[in-house]
């Protein structure tokens, strides 16, 4: 199964697929925190430079670095949330995460209008997860934030500004622009249930000169990052105003 939106923001053209599918997150789930966290800086709730003293003993598995750390070190929670999206820091997330709680993420997807995503557990808290606490959205989720976070008004500079500084910094490029015009350019979230292989999403901005379109396709069902990557590329053409 796959479910997809894309969406052309200059002409508005929209093409889209099982869009209301609610399925896990996984590390998409990152960018609603992000934009979380950068509005609680914004309005004065955290602040950025606020330091954390990450030790190793507190890591997770998962993607990100800071589980390699060996030895002690301090961390600003910009630096945190940064991690959590260029390399997708699961480590990171949850320090990111247990500053802001999970009420004010969810409050934020309700605002947004987000009707299908919610926030109700930590990276890799498996006991959450058998215990029916997951993490949820659909690509018409995904799409609706990325497109607030592009051309919408109700965040504002101070929160769209840092989160696609590190939305464009983002190291897993194996979805979406893999096969992507040359010119093309990507800015975005993926995540999957590595290594198990029955969910991979993705979800992002692509930038061609003037053009900018917002993908987010989700699979369940093994289809993995091929299928998303070649099923980006033929919506992205199929998108072009020629």
């Amino acid at each position: 199964m796959i479910a997809f939106v894309a969406r052309d923001l200059r002409t508005g053209r929209c093409l889209a697929s099982r869009e209301r599918t609610r399925l896990p997150a996984f590390s998409t789930i990152k960018v609603l925190i992000a934009a979380a966290f950068w509005e609680a800086v914004a309005e004065g709730v955290l602040r950025e430079t606020r330091v954390y003293a990450y030790q190793p003993w507190s890591g997770v598995g998962g993607s990100g670095v800071l589980r390699g750390f060996r030895h002690a070190a301090k961390l600003t929670l910009a630096d945190c949330a940064h991690l959590m999206l260029a390399v997708s820091d699961n480590t990171a997330t949850n320090i990111v995460l247990a500053f802001l709680g999970l009420a004010r993420v969810n409050a934020l997807a309700g605002r947004l209008g987000l009707a299908d995503t919610v926030v109700q557990r930590a990276m890799m808290d498996e006991a959450a997860v058998r215990e029916g606490r997951d993490n949820l959205t659909s690509a018409a989720d995904l799409a609706a934030l990325l497109e607030e976070l592009a051309v919408g008004t109700r965040l504002g500079p101070a929160v769209t500004g840092p989160v696609w500084a590190s939305l464009e910094a983002q190291e897993h490029l194996d979805g979406i622009p893999r096969y992507l015009p040359p010119a093309a350019v990507y800015a975005g979230k993926c995540g999957d249930d590595s290594p198990a292989g029955r969910y991979t999403h993705d979800c992002g901005l692509v930038r061609e000169g003037e053009r900018r379109v917002v993908m987010a396709i989700m699979t369940d069902g093994g289809e993995g990052y091929e299928a998303v990557s070649r099923l980006g590329a033929a919506l992205y053409e199929a998108l072009r105003d020629d």
